[in-house]
């Protein structure tokens, strides 16, 4: 049938009219939402998204954002989350006034490898502090090659990988993105009690000068004074013999070498050490080994001085911890931190005040 009659035909069907006039609607609509789909695709994949938007992810961006924009430190601090959790800097600064002290401490996952990264930044910008103490727990010893892509997150200088998504997958993923950041989005589990959403939590972590409190425990009690009081009678357990011990891999050790050749642009004289305590729970094989020896090993392989690692407690009671083996809670930051500031003052890191 000739093209011209075949139109003539459709003309005629009965519904002809109706699918027209929805078509003369619809089409320019699919059009329209073709085309914004694929601006946004093409949007999310030349601009770069979070690869891991989860709280992992904010403390290490923030952190980052914090050692590029903050004067140069006397004293500054790059490790884990133990000493993010653990080591409460406001209690530093009434322990040492007038000193310039921040904490710069992410994550496990970055490693040695990572803060070397985060203190190249800071050398290049200027910004390197005085002094610098490195912090550690056992519990990273295990290094998982997989975490590298933290170590690279940190070095690309935009902190985000671009997205694989495909078209239209990527142009929703953008929108979902962009409705994401305009509309509260509290944070995971006990972080969402104690925080809210992720601005609260990253204004806290700026307010605290780098310190953050993980909230998995101790949030009813209400002061230091009445946590002390709970106190009395608790002992060390006995270490929980499913657990392996803490053993440093090398992958671990690799990643301690390149935080060594940062190292050697920074003064190692200024440079110190501290293993922070575990779990009693967790302490297989005895706090010897993964704490003194372990951080006279680490202080070799980085070149620091034996004298540099600090002398603070390598493991502490079961009831201080908030979760795992690594974080203090609350309460028992300020302790750890207290006693980490007499370390401090002994080897005259930090001076204080006369009467202090």
């Amino acid at each position: 049938m000739p093209l011209k009659q075949t139109i003539e035909s459709i003309g005629q069907w009965p519904l002809a009219g109706a699918v027209c006039i929805v078509a003369r609607r619809l089409i320019p609509l699919g059009v329209l939402t073709a085309l914004i789909l694929g601006v946004a695709h093409y949007i999310h994949q030349q601009s770069l998204h979070q690869w891991s938007r989860g709280i992992e992810t904010y403390i290490v961006l923030e952190q980052i954002r914090r050692s590029e924009r903050l004067p140069a430190a006397d004293l500054a601090f790059l490790g884990d989350s133990s000493c993010l959790m653990g080591i409460h800097v406001p209690t530093l600064l009434r322990a040492f006034p007038g000193s310039g002290i921040e904490s710069f401490c992410t994550i496990g996952f970055v490693g040695p490898d990572g803060y070397g990264a985060m203190l190249e930044k800071m050398i290049a910008r200027g910004r390197q502090p005085r002094k610098l103490v490195l912090v550690f727990n056992p519990i990273q010893y295990e290094r998982d090659p997989r975490w590298n892509e933290w170590v690279s997150f940190i070095r690309t200088n935009r902190f985000e990988v671009p997205s694989g998504l495909t078209f239209p997958a990527g142009g929703p993923e953008y929108i979902r993105l962009l409705m994401e950041r305009a509309v509260y989005n509290p944070l995971p589990g006990g972080y969402a009690v104690y925080y809210g959403g992720k601005d609260q939590f990253i204004s806290t972590i700026w307010r605290e000068h780098g310190s953050a409190i993980d909230p998995n425990r101790m949030l009813d009690i209400p002061s230091l004074d009445a946590y002390k009081a709970t106190l009395a009678g608790h002992v060390f357990f006995k270490p929980d013999p499913k657990i392996k011990p803490f053993v440093m891999n090398a992958e671990f050790e690799k990643a301690l070498a390149s935080l060594s050749e940062t190292l050697s642009k920074f003064d190692r004289s200024k440079v110190y050490l501290v293993i922070t305590p575990v779990n009693s729970l967790y302490a297989q094989g005895g706090p010897q080994s993964f704490h003194a020896e372990a951080g006279e090993r680490i202080a070799a392989m980085l070149g620091i001085d034996r004298s540099h690692f600090l002398d603070t407690p390598d493991m502490m009671l079961d009831i201080m911890y908030a979760h795992y083996p690594s974080h203090l809670h609350r309460w028992s930051r300020i302790i750890y931190t207290e006693q980490l500031a007499e370390a401090l003052a002994g080897r005259g890191i930090l001076g204080r005040e006369k009467g202090n």
